[in-house]
């Protein structure tokens, strides 16, 4: 069984416990390398580090996010599972490892972009922006310049304009539709003070986002290594010149297993350009240049004489590895589980055919992202601007459960008559206006008067903005938001602590979650939610 078929955390732990690499003499001495990049992040960070890597190595890794979705938070929680498990049941240490992909492209999307359920804002979601030049496209994501402490305070001022807005919407339609709900309390200081301490003590945007995950991840009691790619990635130079030794095999895994005819050209590896630049790699087999590199920034090209490990002495420590070839590379310092993401699946399952044919130890891989269902104030609010909706236009049909699709419908068709009476009117404007009569300006005048009553006495603006709210209902609820979202309404330790007992109790990794607010909250939720059709929570 492989990690992938694994259906809860204990068939999964003993998968794992299966295939545990324990280190020989040349794998602790890369170990001990490696530990030395993972102290550097704690010692910037000033997170306390306990890692023991004598034993098992478990690891995830992921872009420095801006304020990260629930996802990228979940691969520490089953990390930290697996290793609680391994320690009771193989009595040796596990470090539970999480490396930062910080050399990644710095115009990647979810580097500067949050996005919290927000039913009012344009497709359901409120997005909240680090703001970053367009010069630094192309580059990496540590030349970034960490934001300044003045967009440091807008951001919150949205967050906090968010919870506010979201809270009065929900107590205001509660009472209109007589549904009793106490005063909602939030709580924004606690993860305010996790950005400020990001802020304090990052240097670069990554490191920013980096410790905000990592100070969440602390605060949870778990004792993660933290390292960053762009500065570890030196410590594979052996498995790195394997791979360009191999390179014509590896190219032609590569391109097999993305079902292309043409073989790959560029090296497992990028180089990082002075410019703070990528460089894509290629190498030369007819010429006295081993590899040469071209950067994507500045159009520079570098090339590195000798043979390929020449070459990549030459290169390093400016050297990352691209996606595939990573936990090739870290076959160095026996990684025996490693939890991946959905959209990394492809890779991944390249990068394990790869290290089969070129005999590398590979480690077991799962991946975890259940569908958390919640009643946040951004949930809330959504489905009761819905109920609020659907009774202001008395659109209530016996029985029946609120449709955010019927409803829409309704909607359009009321802007359908009101807009088509407008349009008539338009046309009999037009007409009076091509024949001239008698006092034509008067008439016309007169016409867009009636236009101008028609639009206010049957609310035409107002049903366009409700219209436009049931339109985003189904997005705003089916979201999967920053981390930001939970730490507000749920609280970051408890939320950790639902997820845990969920593995604990051997739930199925694909079974949705609810999630508990612990307020009056989940109780508005419960009801509100059964007025509705089941789609919107799927």
């Amino acid at each position: 069984m492989t990690g992938e078929q694994c259906k809860n955390l204990q068939e999964l732990t003993r998968v794992v416990a299966d295939n545990a690499i324990f280190p020989d003499s040349e794998m602790q001495g890369k170990r001990k390398a490696f530990a030395e990049h993972v102290e550097a992040f704690h010692k910037d960070s000033q997170i306390p580090l306990g890692a023991d890597f004598e034993g098992i190595v478990l690891m995830t890794a992921h872009q420095p996010n801006f304020f990260p979705y629930s996802g990228v938070v979940r691969k520490a929680v089953l990390i930290h599972a697996v290793a609680e498990s391994l320690r009771e049941s193989l009595n040796c240490p596990v470090v539970e490892l999480f490396c930062f992909a910080d050399q990644d492209f710095a115009d990647e999307r979810w580097f500067r972009e949050a996005q919290l359920p927000s039913v009012r804002n344009r497709n359901g979601t409120l997005s909240l922006h680090l703001s970053i030049a367009e010069t630094y496209k192309n580059k990496i994501l540590r030349a970034v310049p960490k934001p300044e402490n003045n967009e440091i305070e807008k951001i919150k001022n949205e967050i906090q304009r968010w919870a506010t807005e979201s809270r009065d919407s929900i107590l205001k339609n509660s009472k209109q539709l007589g549904l009793e709900i106490s005063d909602v309390h939030l709580d924004t200081r606690s993860v305010f003070e996790l950005i400020d301490h990001a802020s304090e003590r990052s240097t670069n945007a990554a490191d920013f986002n980096a410790f905000f995950l990592a100070y969440l991840i602390e605060e949870c009691g778990y004792k993660t290594a933290f390292a960053r790619f762009s500065e570890c990635q030196p410590v594979f130079r052996d498995e790195i010149a394997f791979m360009l030794e191999n390179f014509d095999q590896y190219a032609r895994l590569m391109s097999e297993s993305q079902k292309k005819t043409a073989p790959l050209s560029h090296a497992p590896i990028w180089y990082h350009c002075p410019c703070d630049g990528k460089a894509d790699v290629e190498v030369m087999r007819a010429s006295d240049h081993a590899l040469i590199a071209r950067c994507r920034a500045c159009n520079t090209t570098t090339e590195f004489k000798g043979n390929l490990r020449s070459a990549l002495l030459q290169m390093l420590p400016r050297v990352s590895l691209r996606a595939e070839a990573v936990l090739i590379a870290f076959s160095g310092i026996g990684i025996t589980f490693y939890v991946g993401g959905k959209g990394g699946v492809e890779y991944l399952s390249r990068a394990e055919k790869i290290a089969e044919a070129l005999g590398v130890p590979f480690p077991v891989v799962s991946t975890w992202r259940p569908k958390d269902i919640y009643g946040g104030i951004g949930q809330l609010d959504a489905i009761l601007e819905l109920l609020r909706v659907r009774f202001h236009y008395n659109l209530v049909r016996n029985d029946e459960k609120c449709d955010a699709v019927i409803l829409q419908r309704e909607l359009d068709d009321f802007l359908a008559d009101i807009d088509g009476a407008i349009c008539a009117l338009d046309n009999l404007k037009s007409t009076v206006a091509n024949r001239k009569v008698d006092s034509f300006k008067e008439k016309i005048a007169f016409i867009v008067n009636m236009q101008h009553q028609l639009k206010t006495r049957f609310e035409r603006n107002k049903i366009a903005r409700d219209r436009s709210i049931v339109a985003n209902t189904q997005k705003t609820l089916t979201l999967i938001p920053s981390i930001i979202d939970y730490a507000v309404n749920v609280g970051v330790q408890s939320t950790v602590a639902q997820w845990s007992t969920a593995l604990e109790q051997n739930v199925h990794f694909d079974a949705a979650l609810p999630l508990n607010t612990n307020t009056t909250m989940d109780a508005t939720f419960e009801t509100i939610k059964q007025l509705c059709v089941g789609d919107l929570f799927e």
